[in-house]
């Protein structure tokens, strides 16, 4: 029979592996993988994205990836899927929140079309405290949108993800935090 002690022992460092089993940023855990379509991606890195001048927290993000990468371009460019979860840390109206990746796809010098656009943006929702919402890309299939794990639709276009990809991890992201945060640096 093991002592006290040692028992103690044990069960700190179960509950130590447990807990390394997920990254914490802002009160946020996010889980160090998630599989997509049987392919387990591991989390990246974590930012935190804050709005306005006044630097409201909005959302944590996290980037998934088939492999790890610190580089915006691999990001962007690679033919491996991914996906981008944000958790949110106050409500948003769904129209404010697409309006302002509207305006940052449209800055691009890739710019997708107004219908697109139209599309992505038709599938943002309102977003309330706690919610995630996850943009998974497929290459050669596009982009898939959920919230909290129920899919909202898709486009089927990989410009259009590559444009999405951008905004956030782009040479003029809407966030360099945030971007810094996901790439892991």
């Amino acid at each position: 029979m093991k002592s006290p002690i040692a028992l103690t022992t044990l069960l700190f460092g179960v509950i130590a592996v447990a807990h390394a089993r997920a990254a914490s940023l802002a009160g946020v855990d996010m889980p160090d993988t998630v599989t997509v379509d049987g392919t387990t991606l591991v989390l990246n890195g974590m930012g935190l994205r804050q709005a306005t001048i006044l630097r409201v927290k909005a959302y944590v993000g996290g980037l998934y990836l088939e492999q790890r990468t610190s580089d915006a371009n691999t990001v962007i460019d690679s033919r491996q899927t991914k996906r981008v979860t944000m958790k949110f840390l106050r409500d948003i109206d769904g129209g404010q929140l697409g309006s302002g990746w509207a305006d940052e796809l449209r800055k691009l010098d890739t710019k997708p079309s107004e219908d697109r656009i139209a599309q992505f943006t038709a599938l943002i929702p309102d977003v309330k405290t706690g919610d995630a919402m996850s943009f998974t890309w497929r290459p050669g299939k596009g982009i898939d949108a959920e919230l909290n794990g129920k899919a909202r639709g898709s486009i089927a276009d990989d410009g259009f993800a590559r444009a999405l990809f951008t905004v956030w991890f782009g040479p003029k992201p809407g966030d360099e935090n945030l971007k810094r945060g996901m790439l892991g640096t």
